[in-house]
């Protein structure tokens, strides 16, 4: 299991507004994988372990959070603010949340190496959508509130206001997760 050096670099950036004391805390809760790859910053073209990927996460909620995991659901807001730039923007401009998280979903496997994300639209109500995740070997809890966090910011930044969350999250791989979301 691994993930794009995308996703991994927000993190990165996120740690480094910290400050450099952060910085080096969170150095000293990472493993030598983890250290090595933070080590200069990640690089957004090399793919990464998942379990890296998920150290990271509670490394640094553990010391920039309560260590409870909900600060990963912020990393996940940064990240949207981070990567989606250039001709996605434009999208955000123009208020158009399904056109957004059609192509999250089908760009999953430009961030990570497994799972299969969909997009379920209620056909009664199209403000009500669920995100959902299949096919995950080892689902995470951190890897559940990034997404979260980036879909809530994606939401926001199209001028949506969320009114309904359903949290979906389960650690049994033979599981989904879900996200699901009612908006205005």
């Amino acid at each position: 299991m691994q993930v794009s050096g995308h996703v991994i670099r927000s993190r990165y950036m996120y740690v480094r507004q910290a400050g450099d004391e952060a910085y080096q805390k969170i150095l000293a809760e990472l493993g030598p994988a983890g250290k090595d790859m933070m080590d200069g910053g990640p690089l957004e073209t090399v793919w990464y372990p998942f379990d890296v990927f998920v150290e990271l996460n509670v490394a640094v909620d553990k010391v920039l959070g309560r260590g409870d995991m909900q600060l990963v659901e912020e990393l996940g807001r940064f990240s949207c603010e981070h990567n989606l730039t250039g001709i996605y923007r434009i999208f955000f401009r123009f208020g158009n949340l399904n056109f957004l998280l059609d192509r999250a979903a089908k760009a999953w496997h430009s961030q990570f190496d497994f799972g299969t994300m969909t997009v379920h639209r209620d056909p009664n109500d199209r403000h009500r959508v669920t995100l959902k995740l299949a096919e995950v070997p080892k689902p995470h809890r951190a890897l559940y509130l990034g997404i979260k966090g980036w879909a809530m910011r994606a939401t926001e930044l199209t001028g949506s206001e969320i009114v309904d969350f359903v949290d979906g999250y389960s650690d049994d791989p033979n599981e989904a997760m879900t996200w699901g979301f009612e908006y205005l």
